[in-house]
Parts: C-alpha cells; structure tokens; sequence
C-alpha cells in the first residue's frame, strides 16, 4: 500500500473513531446537537462506522482507493452544491471540510491508480 492510500485510510479512521467516541461533536462542528439516543447512534454509523469500514476496505483491497476516492470527491461536490442550492457561499467550517475532502479524494485516486499500475 502506497502512502496516499495510507493517508486517507488513516483520515478515515481518524473520523471514524472520534465519530464514534463522540457523536455530539459532528453536528456541534456546525452549530447543532444531537439530543437523542436515536441521533446519536445515527452519527456513530453514518460518521463513525461508515468511515472505519472504508479505511478496513483501503486496507484490506489498496485497489478500492479509486471508488473510495471517487465517494469522496462526491461528498466535497456535494456541500459545494448546497451553496448554490441554498444561495450562501460555505461557512468556515464548511469550506474546510470541502478543501479537505477534495484533497482526500484526489490522494486516494492518485493513489488508487498507482496501485492498480503496479499490481
């Protein structure tokens, strides 16, 4: 496995622990809550358990970087979006995680396609 794909198992594995740890902080990024036992274990899947099954998968198949990195590159488009949807430039916060999921992306592609070279 070369160090891209490396880097983003490890940011996914990252997210995926403190997501799970601790579940209040993803909506507390954006000025929100989660309240309830039910929207709590909904960010441990979505934001805790999703991103350590991607990391497993990076690891367990380097070659599933690209798909990975194309699932990526769809979530920075898609908060990108959402400014045009809802007609306000991201916030801070969010311009962040556009920046870092975009650099996410193209790691894993670039590192998904070296990967497939070599193999």
């Amino acid at each position: 496995m070369n160090r891209l794909i490396a880097s983003g198992a490890a940011a996914y594995a990252g997210l995926g622990v403190v997501s799970f740890l601790k579940p209040a902080m993803v909506p507390a990024l954006f000025g929100g809550s989660a309240p309830t036992v039910d929207s709590r274990t909904e960010i441990r899947a979505v934001y805790g358990g999703l991103p350590l099954a991607m990391a497993g998968t990076l690891l367990a198949s380097p070659a599933s970087a690209v798909p990975l990195g194309i699932a990526t590159a769809g979530m920075a488009a898609g908060r990108a979006a959402s400014g045009v949807v809802e007609q306000r430039p991201p916030s801070l916060v969010t311009a962040g995680f556009i920046a870092i999921e975009t650099g996410l992306a193209f790691a894993l592609l670039l590192g998904g396609r070296r990967a497939i070279k070599s193999s």
